[in-house]
């Protein structure tokens, strides 16, 4: 009986452990090709496909994505493959 409690409370710490170090990441993406008012819907469906995506905010005018997501199940380089793959070619976007 022992055995067992000590193998579940393994695991518990394990499944507890991994979510510990996850971390929520925020990303601000440059978006090209963004042309009229529909552009940022198809961004914005495109990337919230990715897991891990908590959020994403696409502005026409500033041609860019704001994209809050898990660290641990994605990150800025497959939210930029998904916006790349629906026609919007995106990179991170200069901090300066």
């Amino acid at each position: 009986m022992r055995t067992i409690s000590t193998a579940l409370g393994m695991l518990a710490l394990s499944i507890v452990g991994s979510t510990a170090w996850a971390a929520e990441q925020t990303v601000t993406l440059a978006v090209d090709n963004m042309y009229c008012a529909l552009c940022p819907v198809t961004v914005s469906k495109a990337i919230e496909r990715v897991d891990g995506v908590a959020s994403v905010e696409v502005d026409f005018d500033r041609k860019e994505a704001v994209v809050t997501y898990e660290d641990t199940q994605t990150n800025w380089e497959a939210l930029a493959a998904a916006s790349t793959n629906a026609g919007y070619p995106a990179h991170l976007k200069d901090a300066s």
